[in-house]
């Protein structure tokens, strides 16, 4: 009874304890070398890229339909940090010869190994209750954790830029689909391609119908969806590039990720809405309405770790000219290159935001905005 009660202990207080501490410490890193890694995740796609090129041209491989970067158990366990990338066609797992290459994600693991190491350690003060068979069945168990950054940093340097030659060399299928996750297990899509089989008047009846879990990753590229009741609806990471969604309605909407990059959304309204790592570089937003959005850089509290916290909304090269902001948080967010006339930032969180030098004479802050914003 009494060992019970100390691996007790040991599982339901030492355990989260570190655990946190090791995932706070891969959260800050995450987020204080983030240029770093999303040019180093570009890269090192680039290379897989060209190594899936190499096959598919040797094996005289059919377009690719699915890239899936697994972890793997069994190289886990051995202390290599590799995951392994398999490109297959539309078959997806049924494809009996898929062509594979590895990525190395050291850079987040690196955590969990040190996470562990100390687990092991200071198991031996619970007097041999916690064997070294529950110390790596642990190190698979909390795997999922640290996992989620690889998942995060890939989802975020995709979209900001997948396209490089050897990408384009690769022959693809339509509707090619990135997905990231545990090797025959669970996986998640990252990225994808494509456009739904719907005419515009279709894709808007379908997007009025605010279907559960229908829309995310769903590409709404260069369509014309303007004038649209798009409110209530689930949007997180879609990819609406290029789109014309002018005077949509899109408050209290989940746009976690979402892509609008170089889009007119002149006159939207996105009040109330979630915006958390969305891009609105390059997009046409005058009169815009960001009323009480939320979309701050980071973790919402450090307390309490629930997954990665979020990249920084990016407003570049936007033009911003009479949107309103009144009591947004956005935290951290990028507005350099942006046109900021008669823009409204009242009781806006405007925390580590980024804004140009030469837009100072545009802008009206409260003295404690001016303080807390970075100009460059």
């Amino acid at each position: 009874m009494q060992t019970t009660a100390i691996a007790q202990l040991f599982y339901e207080q030492e355990v989260p304890q570190r655990r946190l501490r090791y995932l706070l410490a891969l959260e800050d890193y995450f987020q204080g070398n983030r240029e770093q890694l999303v040019t180093q995740f570009q890269q090192d796609f680039q290379q897989i890229c060209e190594q899936l090129v190499q096959q598919q041209t040797l094996h005289h491989k059919e377009p690719i339909g699915n890239i899936t970067i697994s972890l793997l158990r069994t190289e886990l366990l051995e202390g290599n940090y590799r995951y392994v990338v398999e490109a297959t066609t539309g078959k997806w797992i049924f494809d009996a010869h898929p062509i594979v290459t590895t990525y190395d994600a050291t850079w987040a693991l690196q955590f969990l190994k040190q996470f562990i190491e100390e687990l092991a350690l200071y198991s031996k003060v619970f007097a041999g209750t916690i064997s070294q068979v529950e110390i790596e069945a642990l190190k698979l168990q909390e795997a999922k954790h640290f996992h989620q950054y690889i998942a995060s940093l890939a989802r975020y340097a995709l979209r900001e830029g997948i396209t490089c030659l050897a990408y384009e060399q690769l022959k693809r299928e339509a509707d090619l689909e990135i997905r990231i996750g545990e090797f025959f297990d669970y996986s998640e899509t990252v990225y994808r391609e494509g456009t739904p089989r719907k005419t515009v008047d279709e894709l808007k009846e379908w997007l009025s119908e605010k279907v559960a879990n229908d829309y995310a990753y769903e590409n709404f590229r260069q369509l014309d969806l303007s004038n649209g009741v798009y409110h209530d609806t689930d949007l997180r990471y879609a990819f609406f590039e290029q789109s014309h969604l002018a005077k949509s309605e899109l408050c209290s909407c989940a746009l976690i990720g979402t892509n609008f990059k170089n889009s007119n959304l002149i006159g939207a309204n996105l009040s109330d809405s979630t915006i958390h790592e969305a891009n609105f570089s390059f997009c046409q937003l005058q009169g815009a309405n960001f009323q009480q959005v939320q979309g701050a850089v980071g973790l919402h509290d450090r307390q309490q770790w629930d997954m990665p916290g979020f990249y920084p909304v990016q407003f570049t090269g936007a033009n911003l000219e009479r949107a309103n902001f009144t009591g947004a948080d956005l935290r951290g967010a990028c507005f350099l290159g942006t046109t900021l006339r008669d823009t409204r930032f009242a009781e806006a969180n405007l925390e580590g935001a980024i804004f140009s030098q030469e837009a100072q004479g545009q802008i009206q802050f409260t003295p404690k905005q001016a303080a807390e914003v970075i100009w460059q």
